[in-house]
């Protein structure tokens, strides 16, 4: 028997990791609260099929609510061993048809022999047809008492909505590589095998969160014969290359030792160890030394390494992984090298431009919209003069009221009046002396002025045109006082 399932968990408190699974499942047992149906959802090898199991044994355990599943009655071993009449466990992957469905259902039905409920455990579950969903829909909405529905699945977005939406849907994830390792040890101690930990490490990083995984790789690994297994040997039972060599190329690449790089390359490539893995392997050295000292250089040859590891994927050659390697090297040297002309100063931020001023009719006009009304109509009655970077408002003398509110609003007009015309200072003044004059008192009216000269009557031009209309003449000139009538 395999060793993954020899050691298959049997009782809730064997599973490693899964914690939030774990508790809410025996909670729901204690409290006799399950649910009619479930989805365990989740990566490969992380204890999806293993917990279905367990829960399918609790239900009919002989123990007491807080210790189901014991693991040990005859109800769970039945179970274990996959001899339990009232458990069925289908492989949605080849039983997916409708008539698959219907011949489900018709053991539905029957009520179950020796358990209080009949488990039905769908593994892998999206590889069900449409139709089978829509014909199992029916009787997974309102199931039978004595029925329980478990599906698991490693791809839950391909599930209908409609079947999620009446199940409790639980996602079980990968596993920590401590976790892996530390069952790992455990299994060594019981197994009476000395192991170094180092190899533990590699296998735990190789599983890639999978338990599963872990347990067949550590499987192949108690075949060697010497003890005790070591990371060599886990080494080559991966197909890795030895960290040695994997450190040494490393090395001369940071050396700039290039040509003795790619012949190590080339001898390790030579041996059979394929170049993603050799990327790989490289990656995952330089990942440790970035987080030990996280330099830019190493950061980018980090970098560089992803890249060419994406590229071996799709076809793998010996030039390729050449190439790889030249890459890590100038992305490494290119940020470390000291002969860089640093980079330039920042220019010193220059001041921000005074506003343009703009000609004096379009400032003026400018200043006017940006007032409000009542101080617009104040400022209008002044007539405005730009002199000596200042503006200075003329008032007439009777315009007491505008005079006060523009000196009371000067600071307000001075701003605008930066932005408008480009001056920072306003001036109120009065266009005769330095303040309003008083309100003139009421005199009799001044005599009206002297009719003009005769001399000044001949130039007139107005004189000049009536002598052409009449074809007339001067003769003589004489000035007479003005009479009362005039």
């Amino acid at each position: 028997m395999a060793l993954y399932r020899k050691k298959r968990p049997a009782t809730f408190d064997e599973v490693v990791g899964q914690d939030h699974v774990k508790e809410v499942l025996k909670n729901a047992i204690k409290k006799d609260r399950l649910a009619h149906a479930y989805l365990f959802s989740g990566p490969r090898g992380v204890g999806k099929t293993t917990m279905a199991r367990i829960l399918a044994m609790a239900t009919g355990c002989a123990a007491g609510p807080e210790e189901r599943p014991c693991g040990v009655c005859e109800h769970c071993r039945m179970v274990r061993e996959g001899r339990h009449p009232d458990v069925l466990e289908v492989d949605a992957a080849s039983n997916n048809s409708v008539e698959d469905v219907r011949e489900l259902k018709e053991q539905i039905l029957l009520a179950p022999v020796l358990a209080p409920k009949k488990v039905i455990i769908l593994d892998e579950a999206h590889m069900m047809s449409k139709s089978a969903f829509n014909a199992l829909l029916k009787t997974l909405e309102e199931p039978p008492e004595h029925v329980l529905f478990i599906f698991a699945t490693t791809e839950p977005e391909r599930m209908p909505a409609t079947v999620k939406s009446r199940t409790q849907h639980f996602r079980f994830h990968r596993l920590s590589e401590e976790t892996i390792k530390a069952r790992l040890k455990a299994l060594a101690e019981e197994e009476g095998v000395e192991v170094e930990e180092e190899a533990l490490a590699l296998l735990a990083r190789a599983a890639e969160g999978a338990m599963r995984d872990a347990l067949v790789l550590f499987e192949r690994l108690l075949v060697v014969e010497h003890r005790p297994l070591t990371r060599a040997d886990a080494e080559r039972l991966l197909g890795l290359p030895p960290a040695e060599a994997v450190a040494r190329l490393l090395m001369e690449l940071e050396r700039g030792e290039v040509e003795r790089a790619l012949e190590l390359a080339t001898s390790l490539f030579l041996e059979g160890y394929a170049p993603r893995t050799l990327v790989a392997e490289l990656k995952g050295a330089l990942k440790e030394r970035v987080l030990e000292h996280p330099d830019p250089a190493l950061l980018e040859g980090l970098l560089a390494l992803d890249e060419a590891e994406e590229r071996l994927a799709k076809e793998e050659s010996r030039l390729g992984l050449e190439l790889a390697l030249l890459r890590l090297y100038h992305a490494m040297r290119g940020r470390a090298k000291p002969s860089e002309p640093p980079p330039p100063r920042p220019k010193p931020t220059p001041e921000p431009p005074r506003p343009k001023a703009a000609s004096p009719e379009e400032g003026w006009q400018a200043l006017l919209k940006g007032l409000p009304a009542p101080l617009r109509a104040v400022v209008r009655e002044a007539r405005p003069e730009v002199k000596g970077g200042r503006l200075v408002l003329h008032f007439r003398p009777h315009l007491r009221f505008h005079i006060e509110r523009a000196r009371a609003e000067q600071k307000k007009i001075a701003a605008l009046a930066e932005k408008a015309l480009g001056v920072r200072e306003v001036v109120v003044a009065v266009e005769e002396g330095e303040g309003p004059a008083p309100e003139p008192e009421e005199e009799e009216p001044s005599p009206p002025p002297p009719p003009p000269s005769p001399s000044r009557l001949v130039d007139d031009p107005r004189f000049k045109r009536v002598l052409a209309i009449f074809n007339a003449e001067i003769l003589s000139l004489e000035e007479r006082p003005p009479t009362k009538e005039a």
